[in-house]
């Protein structure tokens, strides 16, 4: 796979101080779930590896700043964590960089977001959607290695807020999140080369504040907000443009961070969606089973991805609602 970065937004309204205007696109209501195969989907190992426990779970430099509801990025060399709120729950424009040793201010994006979504192809950092101050958005932003400024792409089909965006074959899909009070039920591809968006089959159960991961052929969407908090995983391999259903969750979350290490599941923290508590613990899939350890730090609201081979979340909220951190952990 190489470097696999994904990204997820969750918990709060999606209100913002301040943002570009965004464009009005129809959201298609949840349908029903398609017929589809009661086996388990496959997990394939990435690039990273993962001993026989538990993934180690260590303390990371932190933020320059206090996020969350915010995304991450990795390309080989960089970490880039993009927009969200601050501790009074104003929208953010800010992209911070971790170069593997100290963190820098890049450049900020263009508009204020909360519950962005982002993912890097080679060594370019994508951000899509987010609620700004007109809702949820639809915009798409580019930064290119080395560029002092983001650069504005095709906008998607759907605007959303708190879905995700992936990485995969050399494309992006932006699966799930919200607009108003509908959820997204189009997932999208998005070709660099020919700069267009094509809608793909609806996600079963179409839900936001869902959490993301790469298995095998596939991007697998695990948990978030139906209304009701979910359990549910659901991979959708674009080749075939066919979904199937993958390991449901032993305890229902949203807004959790999700990766891949070696061949273990893992999806970290996030809160039920009456945003009563934190989910403190990691939920661990491998060999058929699930298992469950502490979260180093219980978060929810990261942005995460892979960098230099393990798993970063960063920022988040300590507890449910609104209470932005600077805490960077990683697993591996």
């Amino acid at each position: 796979m190489g470097v696999v970065a994904l990204a997820f937004v969750a918990a709060c309204s999606g209100s913002s101080s301040s943002a570009g205007p965004t464009t009005s696109a129809t959201v298609a209501p949840a349908p029903a779930p398609a017929p589809i195969s009661a086996s388990t989907t496959t997990v394939a190992a990435p690039t990273t590896t993962a001993a026989a426990g538990p993934p180690v779970q260590r303390a990371e430099a932190p933020l320059p700043a206090a996020v969350q509801e915010t995304a991450a990025a990795a390309t080989a060399d960089r970490l880039y964590v993009i927009a969200g709120y601050d501790g009074q729950q104003r929208s953010l424009s800010s992209v911070y960089v971790f170069d593997g040793s100290t963190w820098s201010t890049g450049p900020a994006l263009p508009v204020a977001l909360n519950h962005p979504a982002a993912a890097a192809l080679g060594r370019q950092v994508y951000e899509a959607g987010g609620f700004g101050a007109n809702g949820a958005s639809n915009r798409v932003f580019v930064l290119d290695a080395g560029g002092s400024q983001w650069r504005e792409v095709a906008p998607m089909h759907h605007a959303r807020g708190a879905g995700v965006l992936v990485a995969l074959a050399g494309r992006l899909l932006a699966i799930g999140g919200r607009s108003g009070n509908a959820q997204v039920s189009a997932p999208e591809s998005y070709d660099p080369t020919s700069g267009h968006w094509t809608d793909l089959p609806p996600l079963p159960h179409a839900r936001n504040h869902l959490s993301a991961y790469i298995s095998g052929p596939s991007a697998c969407v695990t948990g978030g907000r139906e209304p009701a908090t979910s359990t549910r995983t659901d991979c959708l391999d674009p080749a075939t443009s066919t979904w199937q259903p993958g390991p449901t969750l032993p305890e229902p979350t949203s807004g959790a961070a999700a990766g891949l290490l070696g061949t273990m599941v893992v999806v970290a923290g996030g809160e039920p969606a009456d945003e009563s508590k934190l989910v403190t613990d990691v939920q661990e899939w491998r060999d058929g089973t699930w298992s469950t350890e502490p979260m180093l730090a219980a978060r929810h609201g990261t942005g995460y991805a892979f960098f230099g081979g393990r798993l970063w979340m960063c920022g988040g909220a300590t507890g449910p609602g609104v209470h932005a951190s600077n805490v960077c952990t990683s697993f591996g």
